[in-house]
């Protein structure tokens, strides 16, 4: 592979980590907001501001939609990194596709209906009774399932152009 070439995927890969990792730090800003160990609040698109707690039954659901939003931002986090750290892996030793990465991107691609689902409801945390169901949810797997299929095709194609050499 082109040394040109590789230098600048990883150097995108790397560059890639930031926003990833920004994204961290906001929701770990959330999680310590929402659990009382910091307090401070920030209303500027990011909502690090406390949760309003309900008096009545409704109560459930905000413990159901905590969970969901904590669990499925943790394991979309960390599916990320690995997959950016699989392929800085993988780059190394000349393999830019990997099968593990297509196993990955097809989970990531179940795990993000949950994500988005969510995330769009996000605003039970902050005394909204109503659940929200837009097309994120939908269109968010989709896509990711699309790149997982052209990524598993692109690693038959490098496969095999490897077995032609």
């Amino acid at each position: 592979m082109d040394n040109k070439i590789l230098k600048s995927s990883k150097l995108v890969c790397l560059l890639a980590l930031i926003p990833w990792g920004l994204w961290t730090l906001v929701i770990i800003l959330r999680l310590l907001r929402f659990a009382g160990l910091i307090n401070f609040n920030v209303y500027l698109g990011i909502d690090i501001a406390p949760i309003v707690w309900y008096d009545d039954e409704a109560i459930v659901a905000q413990y159901v939609e905590l969970a969901g939003y904590a669990i499925t931002n943790i394991v979309m986090i960390s599916m990320v990194f690995m997959f950016i750290f699989k392929s800085l892996k993988g780059m190394d030793v000349n393999e830019v596709f990997t099968r593990s990465n297509v196993k990955l991107l097809y989970v990531m691609a179940a795990v993000s209906f949950f994500y988005e689902l969510f995330m769009a409801n996000r605003g039970i945390l902050y005394g909204s009774r109503e659940v929200v169901l837009d097309t994120a949810p939908f269109t968010t797997p989709l896509v990711v399932l699309v790149v997982a299929v052209f990524y598993r095709l692109a690693l038959h194609a490098y496969e095999e152009n490897r077995l032609t050499i």
